[in-house]
């Protein structure tokens, strides 16, 4: 179930194309139909055009409720799925000291932009940028905005060209409340970028709040 929810939303592109290339075709065929409908004189010609156009009809509303399930499972259900199901690349990182991966030169560090954290509406205060975790890490803060429409919280090692990975998300308003949890053994120890985006109801989203959380290794 899982694996099928995680292609869909890597495949949620194609999919609409699909949808909507499908969905042009069976509204021509719907329109088509109803046209011979009006145009038939007789009876079982009118019957037939009308059978035509009703199965036109539901295939048009099977496209829809595709298209509304497509959106659904790409942007509520697969970011709640365990961040270990997430596809992602998330590079071997040897933690010995928070200090050395810092200051390592051979594997070039990415320093988060926490300017999004000045907004009061969209903001983690716990845990705080530099914070060394490990275990699961409650993640807590605001998530407010002016009409809202849901947020999600997501990481990434922090190395140039890593890629971000949904953690948790949400679709009701907080403040200064527990947004999510996140279970670090299910990553590999080292320097991530945590991240809260909080996005509108037009699809709009003020500057992320970005921070900088060292993840240690298990407790022996």
């Amino acid at each position: 179930m899982e694996e099928a929810l995680l292609l869909i939303s890597s495949l949620q592109g194609w999919i609409y194309v699909l949808l909507l290339l499908t969905g042009l075709v069976y509204l021509r065929l719907a329109l088509k139909w109803q046209g011979e409908v009006r145009s038939s004189q007789f009876g079982l010609e009118r019957e037939r055009a009308g059978s035509k156009r009703s199965r036109a009809a539901g295939m048009l509303v099977l496209i829809l409720a595709a298209t509304a399930a497509t959106f659904v499972v790409s942007t509520f259900l697969a970011p709640q799925l365990p961040a270990s199901l997430q596809p992602t690349a998330v590079p071997t990182i040897s933690l010995l000291e928070p200090e050395a991966i810092r200051g390592s030169t051979s594997v070039p560090q990415l320093a988060p932009n926490e300017a999004g954290c000045l907004n009061d509406s969209a903001t983690i205060t716990s845990p705080t940028s530099g914070e060394q975790v490990r275990g699961l890490v409650e993640v807590r803060g605001t998530a407010d905005i002016l009409n809202f429409a849901f947020y999600k919280i997501e990481i990434r090692p922090s190395q140039p060209n890593s890629v971000w990975q949904v953690i948790t998300a949400g679709t009701e308003t907080l403040s200064e409340d527990a947004l999510g949890t996140w279970d670090t053994s299910l990553v590999e120890n080292g320097v991530y970028l945590l991240q809260l985006v909080v996005t509108d109801t037009a699809g709009n989203a003020p500057l992320p709040c970005t921070i900088e959380i060292v993840v240690l290794p298990k407790a022996g």
